[in-house]
């Protein structure tokens, strides 16, 4: 069998995140899963610049389909992370909005992800980080294009 050595290598690397998250001093409430406290970081963000957040923002920024994403949104705010607020100018629209328990756990989280990039990047110069996301770039890309094809 092939095993396409660009697809294999990102696989390994996100199950080896995945395990060391799972077996670290978990910071994370035991109902938030690593894509909830990503998607909360994004909210964040987003709040602190003065933008809304919409849930075509969120599929945007994660290239994750409506269908998921909504049922993704159903979750977090059934557990209390989020909540949805009509907006005045659009009836059909309700933007996306931390509860204040997401902005604590976001404020806690926040170190712990800063330990895992540095863990990431250990041995790493600058020019091989800077030369990374510029391929993973592309092949986000890549794979964006060919997904529309499709």
């Amino acid at each position: 069998m092939y095993r396409d050595p660009i697809g294999y290598r990102i696989k390994t690397l996100n199950n080896l995140i995945r395990r060391y998250i799972d077996h670290s001093h978990d910071q994370r409430p035991s109902k938030a899963t690593m894509m909830h406290s990503w998607i909360i970081g994004y909210i964040q963000d987003r709040e602190d610049c003065g933008l809304e957040t919409f849930q075509k923002d969120i599929e945007k920024e994660f290239s994750i389909n409506r269908s998921t994403t909504s049922e993704m949104m159903k979750l977090m705010v059934k557990k209390g992370m989020i909540e949805r607020v009509p907006v005045d100018y659009d009836a059909r629209l309700k933007k996306i909005v931390l509860t204040n328990q997401s902005r604590e756990f976001n404020n806690r989280i926040g170190e712990f992800l800063k330990d895992l990039h540095t863990k990431l990047i250990d041995g790493l110069t600058e020019e091989e980080i800077n030369s990374f996301i510029e391929v993973t770039d592309k092949l986000i890309n890549n794979m964006m294009k060919h997904s529309k094809k499709d």
